[in-house]
């Protein structure tokens, strides 16, 4: 198990790229969010392959995280961003553990999806795809 801390890189991103969209409006936003807990349900990072000699990307599960995140209401959806959180994740061998674990952290991006879990058991998946979250 590893600990890190997700933040964004505030000069790189574009705005757009950090808001995700909520399926509702802002008329609906408080009942959403009685309804829903945000985590993280995995990350996806650039894993170096020593037998291809190559990066590619990798995929793993997020066991815990403590997420803050900011809404903002855009073109009459609501929207999310990741302003930083706080992962526990979990690897399947040591091998990968430790290729994870020697990583320079503070200079690799990383890739969340965000995860609503409702009460009624329904899930909202908001996965990342722009490179401009990093650890810390």
């Amino acid at each position: 198990m590893s600990k890190l801390t997700i933040i964004q890189n505030d000069k790189d991103h574009q705005l757009s790229n950090i808001f995700l969209e909520l399926p509702h409006s802002k008329k609906d936003h408080d009942k959403f969010l009685k309804n829903y807990k945000a985590t993280i349900s995995s990350i996806i990072y650039n894993r170096f392959d020593p037998d291809t000699d190559e990066y590619e990307s990798t995929e793993i599960s997020v066991i815990k995280s403590d997420l803050k995140l900011t809404f903002k209401e855009i073109n009459n959806k609501m929207t999310v961003a990741l302003v930083s959180a706080e992962i526990e994740v979990s690897f399947d061998d040591a091998d990968e553990q430790e290729r994870f674990e020697d990583k320079e952290w503070s200079q690799e991006w990383i890739e969340p999806t965000i995860c609503f879990k409702g009460k009624s058991g329904d899930e909202i998946f908001l996965p990342y795809e722009d490179n401009s979250l990093f650890t810390g």
